[in-house]
């Protein structure tokens, strides 16, 4: 079992190639339990686990890049090219780091996304509230 700070650290790919095995993991694991051959339960709390870490950084992912696009600056400096963003957290600023580059590799633009933000709970408060600002801070490349 990987440890979230590794996860963290993994390219895209490999967490989806890691969230494939452990599905197929769980399914094989059901069955034994189905057909009464499943030695160790824990197993299935462990794996179970597996998934939901993997899914959460996968998500915590794309909720990182949705807010950088909702940037205004960076969604019309990246609009009209074809670009790749890449999203990592940073330890430093308990934040995620979303870099976006063109099909050359040159930087396009960073943006720093805290996803910790406290945000308001329930349809209402959300209509009623201004939602925080998630990007705390970018940078757009010259």
């Amino acid at each position: 079992m990987t440890s979230i700070v590794e996860l963290r650290e993994m390219s895209d790919d490999k967490l989806r190639e890691l969230l494939e095995n452990a599905r197929e993991e769980m399914f094989n694991l059901r069955f034994q339990v189905a057909y009464a051959r499943l030695e160790d339960y824990s197993r299935l709390k462990h794996v179970r686990r597996e998934i939901a870490r993997l899914e959460t950084v996968l998500h915590m992912r794309e909720l990182a890049r949705e807010a950088a696009l909702a940037e205004p600056e960076i969604a019309s400096a990246l609009a009209g090219k074809d670009w790749q963003a890449n999203v990592r957290f940073s330890y430093e600023d308990s934040a995620w780091q979303v870099e976006f580059v063109d099909e050359k590799g040159n930087e396009l633009a960073k943006a720093l996304v805290d996803l910790n933000k406290k945000r308001p709970k329930g349809r209402r408060t959300r209509r009623m509230k201004q939602q925080p600002r998630l990007v705390t801070s970018y940078e757009i490349a010259g």
